[in-house]
């Protein structure tokens, strides 16, 4: 059985959007248009809509980006990855001159399993939940490898984990909500400074909304 090349497909997809602006230029765009979409069913604000409309009214193309998100989504779905950060990271998107540089998925994964100790079911057990703060998040790969680890041990990150991340990039905070978003994660992503503790704006998933049955 053939295995499919989603980065490929999508890289594919994003280049037949729109010939007359650059590839990063639509990237960009794909990420506000997919987050203000899972930030708007929890928002309601006719402000964040508004947004929506103003971006994905510059194409003429615009299903091209449902798309972008449907091949995510299917990545996703085969197998955990921080399928959008190596997206980024191999289109040329990152700004290397600055050192932004994703830690590659499976030392994400090894630092995952180092960090989820073996008492955890017992944190479970006294606080019903699991923490994760993620003060540089990049597109959200290591929470993501913590969220794999989890499964693994047979716990269900969906219902177990609670996680925080960071970034002053607002791109980076954009692939970690899409991504923690479409993998029904609970928690939240912050736009803002760690060191500073600046916060800009604030993105919810939109599991966090659903109540949880005991």
């Amino acid at each position: 059985m053939e295995v499919r090349n989603y980065k490929k497909e999508f890289m594919k997809c994003l280049e037949s959007i729109d010939s007359s602006r650059n590839n990063y230029e639509v990237f960009q765009d794909f990420l506000t248009i997919a987050s203000l979409s899972f930030h708007n069913v929890i928002a309601q604000d006719k402000k964040v809509e508004k947004e929506y409309l103003d971006v994905i009214g510059k194409y003429k193309n615009n299903k091209k980006f449902t798309e972008l998100l449907v091949i995510t989504t299917l990545a996703l779905e085969e197998r955990h990855q921080d399928f959008l950060g190596e997206v980024f990271m191999s289109a040329g998107f990152g700004n290397v001159r600055n050192g932004q540089f994703f830690t590659p998925y499976h030392l994400s994964k090894m630092m995952a399993q180092i960090t989820l100790i073996d008492n955890v079911k017992a944190q479970l057990e006294k606080d019903g939940y699991f923490t994760l703060s993620e003060p540089c998040c990049g597109a959200g790969g290591m929470i993501i490898a913590l969220a794999d680890v989890m499964r693994e041990k047979g716990l269900n990150p969906q219902k177990d984990l609670r996680f925080q991340g960071i970034d002053i990039d607002l791109k980076c905070c954009q692939m970690t909500y899409i991504q923690t978003s479409l993998l029904g994660l609970r928690g939240e992503v912050l736009h803002g400074n760690t060191i500073s503790l600046e916060v800009w704006n604030r993105f919810i998933t939109p599991m966090s909304a659903i109540p949880m049955v005991a």
